[in-house]
């Protein structure tokens, strides 16, 4: 109560203060009225807090105005090296801005000509001050495109470089009939001269070579740009800009030629200029708005509390300070706290009940009637509707039930290898040999583990064991699927038992099953009952699947049997041993599969165990009457009960043809949704899978 009495009495404060305010202003206001009113005032421009500073990155070309190629009687002075552009701006006024600019970027000229020749490139970099005017005063206020042009005054920095060599250090000579040779045209010896191509290569400094005896003149000169442009908002306080920029320099030295040059190397008078051509992209940095100053009211704070403690907001007769229930409506009967009246004490106000006598303790609603166990039962049977209880859902990876995460245990495990792409032969014979190991997928890494054991000096010793076989391996903890290092938890142990050494029991002959080849990875559902699956997929692009491990071959030869019963038609026998492939001779029995990994069949499958059905819809809870009778009527329909739905799967097709003829029939039925899928061992599978068990592409 005394929180809500605080909050009062600051609102209260708050709503006099501006009422005083407002009258204060509204007295001036109707004093000022009685003098002369003054003549309109011209439009104000923008207020300046709607500008707002920005940052631009653009890019452009580099064009050279000076003695060399100053004709530019072969190429167009708009196309030469890039350049790259930045620059921040602020705003004066709505019409002017200034900033900071700095621009980077090479250019060059190749100049030929029956008189001289002469090229150069250089890498130039400004940077300075520039003003912006926008024509603001100009323009129509709609404008999409906006005009500018900009002066600024900054420093250029220029490093020239010329092409005087090829890559074998021959200089170039210009002869008269257009060729480049490595001996001059006037020589005692041009007749030996070799033709000669130039690399382009600018390797030899102008200043340096001082070809004019200018010596160590400065590389750095002043430069005026002005420049012309037009920009257009592109929304998001981005804009684009084109334009151009004469930088006009303060020296004539960029090319390394001036009227001072010798002999045909002279040029003509005045100062070298850059252009630079651009575009850009700008954004205006958004400006936090001004914080508004505080009026203060002139009341004091005893006369602040009287108003508070008097005052009665919804006029129901209980002060504010003792009104527990504040915006009751007009004319709403209150108790003592201010609260609407409810007199069978359901919870809902006597104005808003429409059952005035409901029982003590009964349910009701917002409206204050009772909810009977009829009611109840409908209400709840909505709810379960909203939240598509008796709805058909239908999912395209509905093949099986839902996976319910395991409580966390921990095991220990050896790690004996990783796979992300294929392995190689000797890697997969070595993995093989081992009789307990097993394959972790997680994405598209394979991890090859052995054992599962409770305690770590368990786990070392297998590691143990392995290493002696020659086969890198390391102990690695298990939860749910998911490997996790245990190397500093391993270190005690491990010194304990090093040196101790441990016993092989590894290099018996170790015979499995091979279940088939196959160029597609296939789904696991097609395997659910097949135990101890190993898969590998080695570095031929085959993908192949083994089951069991024996020491026993007639053992092995049973599970192939069973194994060919299940539908596998390419299963055979394959043994290893010490981590090689060793012949069914030497496991006990004649061979029965190929010696070499590489030249394995590709898996088959028993058409006769294999089917195609059409996957009709998957249903949470009730099915609607209307829906079932659908079901029955369609006949040849298979229910498949799974922990929270149920799946009706439609006819068992021998090909893929026929189901997708009874899915386009089914889904004209009002079974929109239905897809193909296919039937292995009582497994659903994906059709795609099943055509990949036939062989088909």
């Amino acid at each position: 109560m005394n929180a809500t009495f605080g909050l009062q009495r600051v609102f209260r404060r708050t709503l006099l203060c501006a009422l005083v305010v407002t009258v204060q202003q509204v007295g001036s206001a109707q004093t000022d009225s009685t003098a002369t009113a003054p003549p309109p005032a011209a439009p104000a421009p923008l207020p300046i807090t709607t500008l707002k500073p920005s940052i631009g990155l653009g890019t452009g070309m580099l064009a050279f105005f000076g003695d060399v190629g100053g004709s530019h009687a072969t190429y167009s002075p708009l196309v030469t090296r890039v350049g790259f552009d930045l620059r921040g701006s602020v705003p004066i006024t709505p019409w002017l801005k200034g900033g900071l600019y700095a621009m980077h970027g090479r250019l060059g000229v190749n100049e030929r000509s029956s008189t001289r020749n002469l090229n150069f490139e250089s890498r130039i970099t400004t940077g300075g001050l520039y003003l912006r005017y926008n024509f603001l005063q100009l323009l129509n206020p709609s404008r999409v495109v906006e005009p500018y042009v900009s002066v600024g005054f900054g420093s250029m920095e220029f490093l020239s470089k010329t092409d005087l060599r090829d890559a074998n250090g021959a200089t170039y000579h210009y002869w008269s009939d257009g060729t480049i040779r490595d001996i001059a045209e006037d020589a005692p010896n041009a007749g030996q001269a070799q033709e000669i191509q130039r690399d382009y290569v600018y390797e030899s400094d102008v200043r340096e070579t001082n070809a004019d005896g200018f010596g160590k003149y400065p590389e750095r000169t002043w430069s005026i740009p002005l420049g012309v442009g037009a920009r257009m908002d592109l929304g998001g306080g981005f804009d684009f800009r084109i334009g151009a920029t004469m930088h006009y320099t303060l020296t004539d030295l960029i090319d390394g030629v001036t009227p001072d040059s010798r002999g045909d190397r002279a040029g003509t008078s005045g100062n070298d200029m850059v252009l630079y051509s651009s575009f850009s992209i700008g954004w205006a940095v958004p400006m936090a708005p001004r914080e508004k100053k505080r009026r203060m009211t002139p009341l004091s704070e005893e006369e602040l509390d009287l108003i508070v403690l008097n005052d009665d907001e919804d006029g129901d007769g209980v002060k504010d300070m003792m009104d527990q229930c504040p915006g009751t409506p007009t004319g709403v009967p209150v108790d003592a706290n201010g609260c609407p009246l409810d007199g069978d004490g359901d919870g809902v106000p006597d104005h808003l009940d429409d059952e005035l006598n409901s029982a003590p303790g009964a349910m009701v609603d917002m409206r204050g009637v009772t909810i009977d166990d009829a009611a109840f039962l409908k209400r709840h049977l909505n709810y379960l509707d909203s939240g598509n209880v008796n709805t058909v859902i239908t999912r395209v990876e509905s093949f099986g039930p839902v996976k319910r995460p395991a409580a966390p245990k921990r095991v220990y495990v050896v790690k004996v290898g990783t796979q992300v792409e294929g392995i190689s032969e000797d890697l997969i014979q070595r993995i093989l040999s081992i009789p307990e190991v097993r394959t972790i997928e997680k994405g598209d890494t394979t991890f090859y583990v052995v054992g599962n054991y409770e305690s770590i000096p368990e786990a070392l010793r297998r590691e143990l064991e392995l290493r002696g076989m020659g086969i890198e391996s390391v102990v690695m903890a298990e939860e749910n699927g998911k490997l996790i290092d245990v190397s500093k938890e391993l270190a005690a142990d491990r010194a304990r038992m090093r040196g101790m050494g441990a016993g092989d029991d590894s290099r018996d002959v170790i015979v499995r099953v091979q279940l088939g080849a196959f160029r597609k990875k296939l789904s696991e559902d097609i395997f659910r009952s097949v135990p101890d699956l190993v898969v590998i997929k080695g570095d031929d692009g085959l993908t192949r699947y083994y089951t069991g491990s024996f020491t026993d071959v007639n053992q092995a030869a049973a599970h192939k049997v069973q194994m060919l019963l299940n539908g596998f038609e390419g299963a055979f026998l394959v043994a290893f041993r010490e981590g090689k492939r060793v012949s069914m001779k030497e496991a006990g029995a004649r061979l029965s599969g190929p010696e070499d990994l590489r030249t394995l069949p590709s898996g088959a499958v028993s058409k006769d165990k294999l089917r195609y059905k059409v996957q009709v819809g998957t249903f949470a809870g009730n099915i609607p009457m209307d829906t079932m009778g659908k079901l029955i009527e369609m006949g040849d329909v298979t229910p498949v009960t799974s922990a929270d739905a149920v799946r009706y799967f439609y006819g068992s097709f021998k090909d893929r043809a026929s189901a997708e003829e009874a899915k386009q029939t089914i889904q004209a039925k009002g079974f929109p949704d239905a897809f193909v899928v296919g039937e292995m061992n009582g497994h659903i599978i994906t059709a795609d899978d099943a055509d990949g068990l036939l062989g088909k592409p």
